[in-house]
């Protein structure tokens, strides 16, 4: 997917970092271009190693607020999951904020092999498919067992001791996002804060922090077509402390039966759980909507998904 935030790199730059950070000549390098925030290249090294350069926005990109230092949290967060649970994550080798090579930061990590969950499905039995769906449910429960003091973004400053505070703030920031940038809404936006707040009682029930993926779809889930076995996880940019049902998996872009017995809690089934999924899912369409205008992508299908999602979830809270 072609975005504004996504940084260009040259074969130029691209042979000197391999050379400086990894002390290896590059062989060859091409773009990883699927993603949508971060630009992703793959780097073929002269000792038969594959490595990834993950690159941040450049300064003067504007950006969501939640958006801002995302890279330090995908890097925390990784190298978190990786050491406290059995989720297959990527090592991160390097990261870099010096600027020295690149005017934007940037980290390397290893090359995950195999194709996307999403790319493959629609080949695979439908009992492979749940068994990977099963697997991905159980590897996120491991790590949102992973417990924080505080709730908040992984990588942003502020941190809030309920989480009903914290996640008015998040919302509140998106919304000033696409006022800031002009986005018509199918509510006021004065509306819409006070809509979400007068539903809002049900969040007070969470009060643990939880270490939270929030972007765990079948696009970041990468599997050997041969063994049909899960070989990566990726993309934790948007991590953060907080209730564990803000996984897409509960529900986001649908019912997701075997994700859920390979998580080994329903989380749906708690009292007040279909009113904070719908709070958080009205959040997620939001953000999905208003950073199409950011990103400037050449294609509105993103966009008119995103309102008639955001639409969907508006009607369920009504």
């Amino acid at each position: 997917m072609k975005s504004l935030s996504k940084t260009p790199v040259s074969l130029e730059q691209a042979r000197a970092i391999a050379q400086s950070q990894l002390n290896q000549p590059l062989v060859a390098f091409s773009e990883l271009a699927d993603g949508y925030f971060n630009a992703a290249y793959r780097l073929d090294l002269a000792d038969g190693t594959t490595r990834v350069l993950k690159v941040a926005p450049l300064g003067e990109i504007r950006v969501l607020r939640y958006e801002r230092d995302i890279m330090q949290a995908e890097v925390g967060a990784l190298r978190l999951v990786r050491q406290q649970t059995e989720m297959p994550v990527p090592q991160v080798y390097v990261h870099d904020t010096s600027r020295a090579i690149l005017p934007a930061d940037y980290f390397i990590m290893d090359f995950i092999p195999g194709v996307s969950f999403w790319t493959l499905r629609a080949d695979l039995p439908e009992s492979d498919q749940q068994a990977i769906e099963r697997e991905s449910g159980r590897y996120l429960r491991q790590m949102n067992q992973i417990r924080g003091e505080r709730f908040g973004y992984f990588a942003g400053e502020e941190r809030f001791s309920t989480w009903p505070e914290c996640f008015d703030h998040m919302l509140q920031g998106v919304l000033q996002d696409g006022q800031d940038a002009g986005v018509v809404l199918p509510l006021a936006y004065s509306e819409l804060l006070a809509f979400a707040r007068s539903k809002s009682d049900c969040l007070r029930s969470v009060t643990t922090p939880s270490l939270v993926h929030w972007d765990l779809w079948a696009g970041n889930i990468f599997i050997d077509p041969a063994t049909r076995q899960i070989t990566g996880i990726i993309d934790f940019e948007r991590a953060l402390w907080g209730d564990s049902l803000m996984e897409v998996g509960f529900g986001a872009f649908g019912d997701n039966p075997h994700f859920r017995a390979g998580y080994g809690e329903d989380l749906l089934a708690a009292p007040g759980a279909a009113t904070r999924k719908a709070l958080y899912n009205t959040y997620l369409y939001l953000i999905m909507v208003i950073e199409c205008t950011y990103r400037q992508y050449e294609t509105p299908d993103q966009e008119t998904w995103a309102r008639a999602m955001l639409a969907a979830e508006l009607e369920k809270l009504r």
